[in-house]
């Protein structure tokens, strides 16, 4: 699949995604697949996913998973597929409720582990800054660039990735380096796309 680049800007999304529920996007507003298809079936999934993960409805984000595979949880570009924890459609539709935690990984800098219920992972390492609001969603062509590796596109070889891409401020305190991805990776199952990755990237020490 030729990869995709759609940039979307905050004055077109405020039109594409104004209201809560997802409409059809128009085939004018996305670059074909090089087989004449359009990818606006996986942005709609990829919007139900971040709304989900917004109002913490765990029923809902469960039916968005792999029914098989699970979602992966990476809280950095660079995919551990030994240490990186993957929680089942199960465990996602109690991700809010649920008061065990778990070792996400490692700080960057520090080293320390993240050690977090899934809560707070979310609001630490997912919802962070406010992604129903992007500055540009980009399919198969990661925007953020920082200095961590980002190996994603190897790890999910046959994986679609969207990501949420909020660009840095003008800030004189942070010139540069204060910008935000949410990356979440689909794969397509019985026609339908369904989540097997969400990845946090920001700039790191």
């Amino acid at each position: 699949m030729q990869t995709l680049n759609i940039a979307v800007t905050l004055a077109f999304i405020g039109v594409i995604f104004g209201t809560t529920s997802c409409r059809n996007i128009d085939d004018s507003e996305l670059h074909a697949n090089s087989d004449g298809r359009f990818s606006s079936d996986v942005l709609q999934v990829a919007r139900q996913v971040v709304e989900a993960f917004n109002t913490q409805d765990g029923k809902k984000l469960a039916s968005l998973v792999h029914p098989e595979k699970g979602v992966r949880f990476s809280p950095s570009a660079y995919i551990d597929i030994t240490s990186d924890v993957v929680f089942s459609r199960d465990q996602i539709k109690t991700f809010w409720t649920d008061n065990k935690t778990y070792t996400w990984g490692l700080t960057d800098g520090t080293g320390d582990p993240i050690d977090m219920t899934p809560s707070q992972y979310c609001r630490v390492y997912i919802m962070n800054r406010d992604f129903l609001k992007p500055s540009s969603i980009n399919v198969n062509n990661d925007q953020a660039a920082g200095n961590t590796s980002n190996n994603a596109a190897l790890v999910y070889s046959n994986g679609t990735r969207v990501e949420y891409y909020i660009e840095p401020s003008k800030s004189d305190k942070l010139p540069g380096l204060d910008w935000a991805a949410l990356r979440l990776v689909f794969e397509r199952s019985d026609d339908s796309w369904f989540l097997v990755g969400v990845i946090h990237d920001e700039w790191t020490i």
